[in-house]
């Protein structure tokens, strides 16, 4: 009937309505008096405390970005805890957040303040996977890196050359407490880094590591360095830190392919194992904390992982 609208128009109506408030909001309201600055149009958000810079590799032409929090308040005597984090594009503002946060505590609730450093690729995309294969793998056994995986000692080398020591340079750094954290090919990394070199870090925080890679060959790696270790003395005193969620090998995945992957990584029963034989050692000069993070899933245990990682950081020596 004239006059009145269908149920239709008025929906489109209603919903035009919605949509031209809500780019009001965005763009400034004209009818508001002075116009208010769009918020697309305002500066851009910045972590304070904190710097960024793409460095290049002189050994391996190789370049990564590097995020670097800077510590509050004086060093103690002994010097700032350090944590390096992988996957700096996803990590790192979260990890510099957190040791904002607990050096912000009020009286002796604060942990002290910990120098943060992010370690990632050259771009805004949160996860760059070919770059993370490539930097992340162990080479194979018996094998060169190629252009594409097995590089984990090539960043490792560039973190000990260059990293570290510019770091080092900076801040007054605690030579016995240097972190590495890192999450699935990250973990992974943090793994290989403790078995091969165990004395570039002190504290090692493996995040769901991707233990099943290549046909587990980390299992032979860890099996190295044991034999090679196997008697006092030992040169380093390492704490390994090793975090999984427990749903990371659900029996029901939602899909038969997902099922199949869990079944072939086996991402708890491998990290569980290997905690098992570190354990087994009893060695003094290397502590291993494993535990389970309930009701998380390989992704949703990331951020968990890193605020354990920042914690062994700050622990005391």
């Amino acid at each position: 009937m004239p006059g009145l609208s269908s149920p239709q128009g008025t929906r489109r109506a209603l919903l035009a309505a919605g949509a031209s408030a809500s780019l009001g909001l965005l763009g400034g309201c004209a009818s508001a008096g002075a116009a208010a600055p769009s918020l697309l149009q305002a500066p851009a958000a910045q972590l304070p405390g904190t710097h960024q810079l793409d460095l290049r590799d002189p050994a391996s032409g190789r370049t990564w970005r590097v995020w670097v929090q800077r510590p509050a308040g004086p060093a103690p005597a002994t010097g700032h805890p350090a944590l390096y984090v992988l996957d700096g594009n996803a990590a790192f503002a979260l990890a510099a957040q957190l040791a904002r946060n607990s050096a912000g505590r009020p009286g002796d609730m604060g942990a002290g303040s910990a120098i943060v450093v992010g370690i990632g690729h050259p771009g805004d995309a949160v996860i760059h996977p070919a770059e993370r294969q490539r930097d992340y793998t162990p080479p194979a056994l018996g094998r060169a890196a190629t252009p594409g995986a097995g590089g984990a000692d090539i960043l490792l080398d560039f973190i000990a050359r260059e990293l570290q020591p510019r770091v080092a340079q900076a801040f007054a750094t605690d030579p016995e407490r240097q972190t590495i954290s890192g999450h699935s090919f990250g973990g992974l990394l943090v793994l290989h880094a403790l078995f091969t070199r165990p004395a570039q870090f002190t504290r090692y925080a493996a995040t769901s590591p991707s233990v099943w890679w290549n046909n587990a060959q980390l299992q032979h790696t860890a099996h190295q360095f044991m034999q090679a270790h196997a008697t006092a003395p030992r040169p380093f005193k390492a704490q390994l830190q090793l975090r999984v969620g427990s749903l990371e090998q659900a029996q029901a995945a939602p899909t038969a392919a997902r099922a199949a992957v869990q079944a072939e990584r086996r991402m708890i029963e491998r990290t569980q194992a290997l905690a098992d034989q570190l354990h087994a050692l009893q060695w003094p000069e290397l502590r291993v904390d494993m535990a389970m993070q309930p009701g998380l899933d390989h992704g949703s245990a990331m951020a968990p992982g890193l605020i354990d990682a920042l914690a062994l950081a700050q622990q005391p020596r």
